[in-house]
């Protein structure tokens, strides 16, 4: 698992000692935070991402704790996207920082911000515009939409928020803070910002789709598409992401699939089990006209921490398309995870 298998010794003794105050240390949806996670942009041919950020924090009180007199609610971001390429099989990492006065929104699309080309997912954090050093600022917000050739919204969804947490836990000696007082996040200094409990938020354990429709069929007909990003980025790490999947009929019968992906997992859900095509559920519980709709719903357990957004289309006159984030339980690597050798998420940082 490469960097995941390696916890300092000082964020255990962290943990230990101050993780009273974090027992809930779960990403956050719809709350301002210090890092967002977008499990998706695609700028491959004929596709796009807009990606949003979006500063609350509104006070322009100057503050002279500083040399260059910015204020309270200012705030550099730094972005980074990883591409994948199914041909070279490891993630590609792309950098680059924007800064935020209070109050601020800025929407960039992602082909123009990361001239790469790619698919892949992106993941921002919160830096002190003086020092460059990612702080605790638990003010940024943000979404993305996904189009196809032109303006063809395809839908949108919500990145996963993840707080900072240093102010909860017993600190380290030495330097903690800004000028201004915002905490540091990376408590060991060792470069990687670890989803931790202490650092910032865990990354789920367990992810939830809660409902797809049967994928084919005619008038209608249903398509889907599920997309996962694992933590797991290292290009020098062999083993690949291996997930556990059940799918779910609406009888509450269960079949269990899995499956391995690198970095990024983008396919139809029949890629993973071809029950989705013949759930074989009740037929007279979504009836519309002459035609009986089978739905049914999934989880997700990941040997790496995962997040994942879905995309759904019902192929009728007129077409819908719809799409949103996955819904998660537990801590991957911590307390509450029933599997011990998970080790929680920790993401390289360019400084």
């Amino acid at each position: 698992m490469g960097r995941l298998g390696r916890l300092s010794a000082m964020a255990l003794g962290a943990l230990a000692s101050g993780f009273a105050g974090t027992a809930l240390a779960q990403p956050v949806l719809d709350e301002p935070a210090s890092a967002l996670v977008y499990p998706l942009f695609d700028s491959t041919p004929s596709h796009g991402t807009l990606i949003t950020v979006t500063n609350t924090n509104t006070s322009r009180v100057r503050t002279t704790c500083n040399n260059n007199g910015f204020a309270e609610g200012d705030i550099c971001v730094l972005y980074t996207y990883f591409g994948f390429d199914r041909g070279r099989s490891f993630c590609r990492e792309f950098n680059t920082t924007e800064c935020l006065t209070p109050g601020d929104t800025l929407t960039v699309i992602a082909d123009q911000h990361n001239p790469e080309m790619e698919i892949g997912w992106l993941w921002v954090e919160a830096r002190d515009p003086e020092t460059g050093r990612a702080v605790d600022f638990d003010y940024l917000i943000g979404s993305a939409i996904v189009v196809n050739t032109g303006t063809d919204f395809l839908f949108e969804y919500h990145p996963y928020g993840f707080r900072a947490l240093p102010g909860t836990v017993q600190r380290p000696t030495g330097e903690t803070h800004d000028a201004c007082g915002r905490d540091f996040t990376d408590l060991d200094n060792d470069g990687f910002a670890d989803f931790d409990g202490v650092e910032y938020d865990f990354w789920p354990a367990t992810l939830y789709l809660d409902e797809f429709f049967q994928q084919g069929g005619t008038n209608p007909s249903f398509s889907n598409e599920l997309t996962l990003a694992s933590c797991d980025v290292d290009p020098f790490d062999s083993d690949d992401t291996r997930v556990a999947a059940l799918i779910w009929n609406n009888r509450e019968r269960a079949f269990s699939r899995s499956f391995n992906f690198e970095c990024q997992f983008k396919a139809p859900l029949s890629d993973i089990s071809n029950v989705v095509n013949n759930l074989g559920g009740d037929p007279n519980e979504l009836v519309l006209g002459a035609r009986s709709i089978q739905a049914g719903w999934l989880s997700l357990v990941g040997s790496d921490a995962i997040l994942g957004v879905f995309f759904q289309r019902v192929n009728a006159n007129p077409a819908l398309a719809a799409g949103h984030e996955l819904q998660f339980s537990g801590q991957f690597g911590g307390p509450e995870d029933p599997n011990s050798s998970h080790y929680p998420c920790s993401l390289p940082r360019v400084d």
